[in-house]
């Protein structure tokens, strides 16, 4: 449901919010990627970089396709590989906004993955738009944060998803954001009680 809210925004957006390309199966039976190679498949509603997998051909993804149709209740989600330079965060709680980049270090593919380096950077007013867009997904989010990736070489952008409550909070960052929370919380108690 999340990814076709944000390929719904970017039908209306366009290149302002530029969203990944992605095929979406049901299962074995109905993956049929049409993209290039490499790609990236996601097992289910996994997240943190957990059921993801990079398929270098059509032989990969092939041997893939057999071992999805052992999970038989499972859908998965296939899209392009983009070699990442590094990967953004854009943070929104209420109406406080953070970005942040995250560098790996560790060789890892998947940028969210193994040691990386996460810098707080300044949010730059279209980051700020894809948040406020992603806001209004199921009826409004107060707590979320936008994931994309930056690609090599290009700079190009690409929002790979948008997390909810879970998305986690930065260390240095956490005890003002969890303020930032509270309030949010309080607020809505408030406002639903009062009302």
């Amino acid at each position: 449901a999340m990814m076709g809210f944000l390929h719904r925004i970017n039908r209306r957006l366009g290149d302002a919010f530029p969203v990944i390309p992605q095929h979406f199966a049901s299962g074995s039976r109905t993956l049929m990627y049409g993209y290039t190679f490499p790609a990236v498949v996601k097992v289910g509603s996994a997240h943190a970089g957990a059921g993801k997998m990079k398929i270098t051909d059509h032989h990969q993804m092939s041997d893939f396709r057999s071992v999805l149709a052992m999970m038989p209740s499972e859908h998965c989600f296939v899209e392009p590989f983009v070699e990442g330079a590094f990967d953004l965060r854009i943070q929104k709680i209420g109406s406080h906004y953070r970005a942040f980049r995250r560098q790996d270090i560790s060789g890892e593919w998947k940028t969210n993955t193994g040691t990386a380096l996460l810098d707080e950077v300044v949010l730059e007013p279209r980051w700020k738009i894809w948040a406020d867009e992603a806001a209004a997904m199921f009826g409004g989010l107060e707590i979320l944060t936008v994931d994309a990736i930056v690609e090599e070489g290009t700079g190009k952008e690409y929002i790979l998803e948008v997390n909810g409550t879970s998305s986690g909070l930065h260390p240095d960052c956490a005890e003002e954001d969890n303020n930032h929370i509270r309030d949010v919380v309080l607020e809505k108690m408030n406002t639903s009680i009062l009302s």
